[in-house]
């Protein structure tokens, strides 16, 4: 997820790459893409200003499957047990099977879904330009709480330890 984990530590597990040797491979998508992506399992996962949510293989960037929404997709997504999460402007938050790209549920705030995602112990955390952050149930999407804020949310939430 954003910055490695829910408390945004930017420490990996895996090792990075030790030498680039110049482009491996090139995903061209119908807009600009402005979230960070998220790499798990060989995939990579990233929205695009076409409205989708991409995964391409990390080793040679052949397309795996797109999901489109209705809006575009800035948030930069999240991976855990076997879901991707990612909001979109179009004011939901998606939850996606990881390997095939079908839909499990999707949320609806009343605002655009901007903010990164935080997804830990089997909750998903995340901010809406609705003036809330939103606590749902990882498997469901069903709401477990929402939090009223002065303004709206487009940071990605950090989840203690």
């Amino acid at each position: 997820m954003f910055r490695a984990d829910p408390q945004h530590t930017a420490t990996y597990e895996a090792q990075g790459v030790r030498k680039l040797s110049g482009l491996a491979w090139k995903c061209k998508t119908g807009g600009k893409v402005f979230s960070s992506p998220a790499v798990s399992e060989g995939t990579v996962y990233f929205g695009s200003e076409d409205g989708s949510l991409y995964a391409v293989e990390a080793e040679t960037g052949r397309a795996i499957w797109k999901f489109p929404t209705q809006h575009l997709v800035l948030s930069s997504p999240a991976v855990a047990e076997g879901a991707v999460y990612f909001g979109s402007y179009d004011g939901h938050l998606y939850a996606l099977d990881a390997k095939t790209g079908e839909e499990r549920w999707r949320f609806r705030t009343e605002g655009a879904v901007l903010s990164s995602p935080a997804v830990s112990r089997g909750v998903v955390y995340v901010g809406s330009y609705d003036h809330h952050l939103y606590a749902l149930d990882a498997k469901t999407g069903r709401e477990r709480w929402r939090f009223r804020t002065n303004g709206s949310v487009f940071s990605s939430p950090a989840v203690r330890k």
